[in-house]
């Protein structure tokens, strides 16, 4: 909780070997785990502060210096609109921009360099409204195990 009343609950939820396998049968993509990162707002109303979305990345990447075969993955879907300020953009396109603008902020602030942000754009070709995007964060090393998941999700 910060000084402005707003309380974000980080849920991490590891997939288990099985299902990424369903995704993969490369060896370096199924060496790593992958963990899907949820934020729930617990309290608070309005725009999330950059102090809580900060506090947030701090938490995040401790997370990950302690366990380095982990891939975050964050998911940006068309189910919850979000109040933004450009009104023309699908909510889940903003937010995707939104996340991948606190990525790119933090790991400079923090002069971080050891970790990358992959995002995947996938369409429904049935419905080009309905555009969703998965961000995969993990180390530099392993952005070729999580390109090659990025491209099997695109197909599914």
């Amino acid at each position: 909780m910060n000084s402005e009343g707003d309380h974000i609950m980080v849920a991490l939820s590891y997939y288990d070997y099985e299902t990424i396998k369903v995704f993969s049968d490369d060896p370096l993509t199924l060496t790593l785990v992958f963990y899907d990162v949820t934020l729930i707002r617990k309290a608070g109303e309005g725009y999330v502060g950059y102090k809580a979305l900060f506090t947030i990345s701090d938490i995040l990447s401790k997370f990950m210096d302690e366990n380095e075969d982990v891939v975050l993955c964050f998911y940006c879907d068309a189910n919850t609109d979000v109040r933004r300020n450009h009104g023309n953009m699908l909510p889940q396109e903003y937010r995707s921009r939104l996340f991948s603008r606190m990525f790119e902020m933090y790991v400079k602030s923090q002069n971080q360099s050891k970790f990358i942000n992959h995002r995947v754009m996938i369409e429904d070709p049935d419905n080009p409204a309905n555009k969703q995007y998965a961000h995969f964060i993990c180390r530099k090393e392993h952005k070729d195990a999580v390109a090659t998941m990025g491209q099997m999700l695109m197909q599914k």
